[in-house]
């Protein structure tokens, strides 16, 4: 069994926010395979069953906010056995520019709160993530402000095709790998 793990933030007012891109992409992962979220009662997220390239796979939503992801993800993975290299985490990157895709197969949290508590939880940097553009940051806009703000008009018309790219990329890991999906991946979108 492998687990998916979108970080972002619960409730209607983080919905779209640009610290949910995470979220979004899980989402696009359940669209996919018709799979609906339900709420978990052994810890705190959401979840849905699919597969994905021949593999059992769970989809999850931390239900903790961002900043206290990683009980989620402790939870879901110590409840089901499953392994950190058997763990995709899908989170934003505000040092990446817009659309712009990086799959690692180990790595620190770097300054995403959300990475840092999962790091904390499991105990080990070894396990796979797709992080996903939403920066630059504008120079003159306060950190938390842009993270937890929406996209703009112009980025929704990009959004679509971003979420479906990064969707794509958590398959690529479960059909061909993470070495060769970081080959296919690692490169900004253009256009």
């Amino acid at each position: 069994m492998k687990l998916v793990v979108g970080l972002g933030n619960p409730g209607k007012e983080y919905e779209r926010s640009r610290h949910n891109i995470g979220f979004m992409v899980v989402d696009e992962l359940a669209r996919r395979q018709a799979a609906g979220f339900r709420k978990m009662f052994w810890f705190p997220a959401r979840r849905a069953d699919c597969r994905i390239a021949g593999n059992e796979v769970r989809l999850i939503k931390p239900t903790t906010y961002m900043n206290r992801s990683g009980q989620a993800v402790w939870g879901a993975m110590k409840k089901w056995r499953i392994s950190p290299e058997d763990t995709v985490v899908v989170y934003d990157d505000v040092d990446l520019d817009l659309g712009g895709i990086r799959v690692r197969a180990k790595g620190s949290g770097g300054s995403h709160n959300g990475m840092k508590s999962v790091l904390e939880w499991l105990q080990t940097p070894v396990f796979p993530r797709v992080r996903v553009g939403i920066g630059p940051k504008p120079d003159d806009e306060d950190m938390i402000e842009f993270v937890l703000g929406p996209f703009t008009e112009a980025e929704h018309l990009k959004l679509e095709k971003i979420v479906e790219r990064a969707a794509d990329a958590v398959e690529s890991t479960f059909s061909i790998g993470t070495e060769r999906t970081m080959n296919e991946f690692n490169q900004s979108m253009t256009g």
